[in-house]
């Protein structure tokens, strides 16, 4: 069930009359149930899984806390641990293995017949696996005490909003937030409408337009010279941040009208001004969960430097097989963990260009009321390195192999003419065209204010009657402009 769909819309308003009309003690039981509802769209059998993935978490996760030996806590969280993260390897992973051991018997002249089981992976599984083992730990580590009612810690694994792409959300955030079940008012509901259509927006409006030119460059990219591919991979990215920072604001937006406060997973990372500050605002559920579970564990910063530059490696290579079983995936993981690496040394430098320093800089609004001249042109650099760095990155996250990502890279030492007729061909006709190109300018802008002007935002969401003006223009604009249809989140395939 699509948030850009009828049926989403029609499932929506029809839950929201029932949870308001419901005494707020059984609202958990509706939004669990709607939550089942939800997942079963896709596929009935996926909740078999989200079931037995909710069950065992939950027991093992009481074992762990009342647990008299630490034999026994470790063997409880060794079963969540291997019995979550098999289910994932199995569904996601396994084909992936099979075809490198076939490919790699072959290699060695051994001939092996084709291994594939075709597993359907199912929705969300990456997502809600995060979550779950993430409470498991947060137990294990005595951050967080094991939920007792059953109710609560399966509305926290399921809950529909977040529940096939995040935010990865932790439970000391969000049970206490289904036990109080806090009343909502007319500004969280301008505002949660605002965050709606603004997602939709950024989907629809932007990503769903570009994606049929950056589908059919990235099919076949042999064919394209280099203007096509610099194109189709900067629209890419503009594609898979507006496809999935919308879904993460409609998601929240969801959450805030039903008086549930989900965590930000997206602050303008195109604004960053070095990949430090990238990774601070890009899928921040995702980073801050690497980060406490394994990247800490693994020692983090506080070890030698090897081992430092160890864990950012290991840390950005299981990121990016988190996204999908491909090498290409793996190689962009790595791509970011050595860039941020090398980011680190010339950060360490004391002989430092003003260039580089800017690549190494803190966080800043490229504003001039808070940096100089100086300070703002190398803002300025390391906005521009910045944006290299990641559009590089995301040019194997695309590529359907390894060959392709190279030879797109290899394509931009020669740029050649473009035509009109290849960019219709490709799904942006003149309408199609300015339309992009006019949303992207509304993004920019948006996005520029939000990053830059904080205060302006929190002004205009005091009250009720510009977020909800912002929200009807949103969506009047989205019912004229909105590419409509079942186009699917780019982010469901992980």
């Amino acid at each position: 069930m699509l948030f850009n769909s009828f049926q989403f819309f029609v499932f929506f308003s029809t839950f929201l009359v029932l949870y308001f009309s419901t005494p707020r003690g059984a609202r958990p039981v509706l939004l669990l149930i709607a939550s089942y509802i939800f997942y079963a769209g896709w596929r009935p059998s996926f909740l078999i899984l989200l079931l037995f993935t909710t069950f065992v978490d939950y027991f093992s996760a009481l074992a762990i806390d009342t647990a008299k030996s630490a034999v026994v806590r470790r063997a409880a969280l060794f079963t969540s641990l291997t019995i979550n993260f098999g289910l994932l390897g199995t569904f996601k992973y396994l084909d992936f293995l099979l075809s490198n051991i076939v490919g790699a018997a072959g290699f060695f002249g051994v001939e092996l017949p084709p291994l594939a089981l075709n597993l359907i992976l199912p929705v969300g599984i990456s997502f809600y696996t995060f979550q779950s083992v993430g409470y498991t730990l947060d137990v294990y580590n005595r951050r967080f005490p094991a939920e007792r009612n059953l109710l609560y810690y399966a509305v926290y694994v399921a809950f529909f909003p977040q529940l096939v792409a995040g935010p990865i959300e932790r439970a000391s955030h969000m049970i206490a937030q289904y036990k109080a079940q806090r009343p909502t008012s007319p500004e969280r509901i301008a505002t949660g409408l605002w965050l709606v259509g603004w997602g939709l927006f950024k989907k629809m409006c932007i990503a769903d337009i570009a994606a049929p030119f950056v589908n059919g460059v990235f099919t076949n990219p042999t064919s394209f010279n280099g203007s096509y591919t610099f194109i189709a991979v900067f629209l890419f990215a503009l594609q898979i941040y507006c496809d999935f920072s919308g879904y993460s604001d409609i998601a929240i937006g969801i959450a805030r009208i039903m008086g549930i406060d989900l965590m930000i997973n997206f602050r303008q990372p195109y604004f960053a001004t070095s990949l430090t500050d990238f990774w601070r605002r890009w899928h921040i559920s995702l980073s801050t969960w690497f980060r406490d579970y394994l990247y800490v564990p693994l020692g983090g910063n506080r070890t030698t430097r090897p081992a430092w530059v160890r864990n950012m490696l290991v840390v950005f290579g299981v990121s990016g097989l988190w996204h999908g079983a491909n090498w290409t995936f793996l190689i962009w993981g790595l791509w970011h963990g050595t860039a941020l690496v090398l980011e680190d040394v010339v950060r360490r430098s004391r002989r430092l260009s003003p260039v580089a320093a800017a690549v190494g800089a803190a966080p800043a609004p490229l504003t001039a009321t808070n940096v100089s001249s100086a300070g703002l042109a190398g803002a300025a650099a390391g906005l521009v390195y910045t944006l290299a760095a990641v559009l590089i990155g995301w040019v194997f996250f695309r590529a359907r192999s390894f060959h392709d990502a190279i030879y797109i890279l290899k394509s931009w030492t020669h740029f050649g003419p473009v035509s009109y007729g290849t960019f219709k061909i490709l799904g942006l006709s003149s309408v199609e065209l300015l339309l992009l190109v006019s949303h992207i300018i509304v993004l920019v802008i948006v996005d520029g204010l939000i990053a830059n002007r904080p205060g302006l935002l929190r002004s205009a969401r005091a009250g009720w009657i510009l977020p909800m003006f912002g929200a009807l223009v949103l969506f009047y604009d989205i019912m004229l402009f909105g590419a409509f249809g079942s186009n699917d989140f780019i982010y469901f395939q992980f």
